[in-house]
């Protein structure tokens, strides 16, 4: 019997034991077996090559089959091969795509929940004993800023701050000499407070801090009723008029603010100049980034970004600068 007949009852052999093996492993041990054996399986019915002839030498420097010891496809390593398979990969396709579906199902239950009510609001401090710290909700997943304003609503900087629970709610000023704190929770449920020292004032601003799922303060301006480092004074002052230097009138605030406004007062239309206006009793409150000439007001308070809010008798034409010049404007009293 001839080497090249050894070499073909091998070959048989080798398919006659594949046979057991798994789809995807047959077909991977016997690829791996052409691409290194460096030849071509002889086709059914063609003579084996021979020890002569031309192409004796060629077959002579051919390389040793890598697979030719008689160990490689014992059953000892064809269930090794199979047991590994199964310890790197222990699941179907099948399985990991429904493993992840219900991953996903039970993180949605733990960490969805509705978006709560988003609040930008505005808050009067006079820093007077007794007065109650203002409330701000806040809400995990929300940075919530927090503003610091003098009684001209000029920028008041922030000197230094401490947190009551720093572990539990992240706080970060926005630059140097910046007047605004940001705030979010790294909790679920708790409360804290916020201890402000402003730039050139010995009284610190205290601010409470809740929080909560069904609203958050994604704004809250606090206006502190001094005068502060970068006071702007408005040059439209009247001889009969005065600032409001205390934490009330509450209809002054919430037209400053433009929400919360009671059904009291009613609004009421105002033509020739970009302002708002509302109607109280014999009162006109007018709002407006323009400063009033005309008519005389009683009481004026400044919010952040240049806004002001006059306090004004009933009267149906009012007179503003803008850019310079005087505008007319005309009131649409009830």
């Amino acid at each position: 019997m001839t080497k090249t007949s050894l070499t073909t009852m091998g070959l048989t052999a080798l398919m006659l034991i594949t046979t057991a093996i798994p789809a995807l492993a047959q077909q991977d041990i016997l690829s791996r077996y052409e691409s290194q054996s460096g030849r071509d399986l002889a086709p059914n019915g063609a003579p084996p090559a021979t020890g002569s002839g031309p192409g004796a030498g060629a077959q002579a420097s051919a390389p040793q089959d890598p697979l030719a010891t008689g160990r490689e496809m014992s059953p000892a390593r064809i269930e090794g091969f199979n047991t590994s398979i199964d310890q790197v990969f222990p699941m179907t396709p099948e399985m990991i795509t429904r493993y992840r579906e219900i991953y996903e199902e039970q993180q949605r239950a733990i960490l969805e929940r509705p978006e709560p009510e988003a609040l930008s609001t505005t808050g009067l401090v006079s820093l007077e004993p007794g007065e109650a710290s203002p409330v701000i909700y806040v809400s995990p997943s929300v940075a919530s800023v927090i503003g610091f304003y003098d009684a001209t609503g000029a920028a008041w900087p922030i000197n230094q701050f401490v947190v009551g629970d720093g572990d539990g709610f992240r706080t970060v000023r926005l630059g140097e000499n910046s007047n605004n704190l940001t705030i979010s929770p790294q909790k679920q449920i708790g409360y804290t407070n916020i201890v402000a020292l402003l730039k050139g004032e010995d009284k610190p601003v205290t601010v409470r801090i809740r929080i909560s799922d069904s609203q958050v303060n994604h704004r809250h301006d606090i206006q502190v009723m001094r005068v502060g480092p970068n006071a702007e004074l408005n040059n439209a002052v009247s001889p009969s008029s005065r600032t409001v230097e205390e934490a009330g009138n509450s209809l002054l605030l919430a037209t400053l603010s433009g929400v919360n406004v009671p059904p009291s007062a009613l609004p009421i239309p105002v033509e020739g100049v970009d302002a708002r206006a509302w109607a109280h009793e014999d009162t006109v409150y007018v709002r407006s980034r323009h400063a009033l000439l005309s008519p005389s007001w009683t009481e004026s308070m400044s919010g952040p970004d240049g806004v002001r809010v006059y306090r004004i008798n009933a009267a149906s034409v009012a007179l503003f600068s803008v850019d310079g010049r005087i505008v007319r404007a005309e009131l649409k009293l009830p």
